[in-house]
């Protein structure tokens, strides 16, 4: 039977926020209303509050990890509003939501959110680095198409300088296209991965990755999800410091590729080193 954590556990009792703890909130919170019953809390909570516990029991330095990383995403939004930004402020709820779904067993949906997040980064990359503001807006409005594909299009040409440079040091790339001679650049090919987990194709979903059903702890599962989180977070704060070469990084970030068990692209990292000036 399910048992109560010990009292002295930080993580035996749930906390609330009070409206002081909002930037903003002028009206005082409506009275409960309809409070959900106990049988059906406990059938939607007790799983993945299981897998939390266990999670945070072996994986506390991970997850501070990432933690830490999406801090330095939301403080690299400070500045004025742009495409760029506002693609990073989406961002910034998927990679909060990618580290949560990991915390509780839901693996594949981790992963789906990281996909969401490099999708976005690379559309607002593409739109502040080649002036695509009037077609990024009506995007945003729903009145054009754009994909992440045409994102990396745009990228080649904007960035041949960085093109070279990684061709010459580490024999790959970014953004190239998949043809007969490859699988294209880093960016596609980590891309490419992730999708199978978004659409649970065969050997991607969460009953593949956890060899069952309902929320448990898997430790290889979520090793291999916090691996794919450092390893996209990376390659879109590189995105970041395209559009935005002179943006200062946050310690954690320069600490992230200084770590090859969690940014293991060669490419990413060449790229993070030549335009954050780290190797120089």
């Amino acid at each position: 039977m399910p048992r109560f954590l010990p009292g002295g556990d930080f993580r035996a009792r749930r906390r609330v926020l009070t409206s002081e703890d909002f930037a903003y909130a002028p009206n005082p919170a409506r009275p409960a209303s309809d409070v959900i019953d106990k049988g059906t809390w406990e059938s939607i909570v007790t799983l993945p509050d299981d897998v939390a516990v266990r999670s945070s029991d072996y994986h506390g330095t991970a997850f501070a990890q990432l933690n830490d990383l999406w801090g330095a995403w939301v403080e690299c939004l400070d500045g004025p509003k742009s495409s760029l930004s506002t693609a990073m402020l989406d961002a910034a709820d998927d990679f909060q939501a990618a580290t949560y779904a990991a915390l509780t067993g839901f693996y594949r949906l981790s992963i789906a959110a990281l996909r969401s997040a490099l999708e976005l980064v690379a559309i607002g990359t593409w739109a502040e680095l080649c002036n695509t503001h009037d077609e990024f807006n009506r995007w945003r409005e729903g009145k054009a198409v754009l994909s992440f594909g045409r994102a990396c299009d745009g990228l080649i040409a904007a960035t041949e300088s960085l093109r070279n440079q990684l061709r010459a040091t580490v024999n790959d790339s970014l953004f190239d296209q998949k043809d007969s001679a490859g699988e294209g650049g880093f960016a596609r090919r980590i891309f490419s991965g992730i999708s199978d987990f978004s659409h649970s194709r065969p050997g991607s979903a969460d009953g593949d990755m956890r060899g069952s059903h309902g929320p448990i702890y898997v430790r290889s599962a979520l090793e291999h999800a916090a691996w794919i989180h450092f390893e996209v977070i990376g390659l879109c704060f590189v995105l970041v410091l395209v559009a935005r070469p002179k943006l200062a990084m946050p310690p954690c970030v320069t600490d992230l590729f200084a770590d090859v068990s969690r940014v293991k692209s060669k490419v990413t990292r060449a790229a993070f080193e030549e335009l954050s000036g780290t190797n120089r």
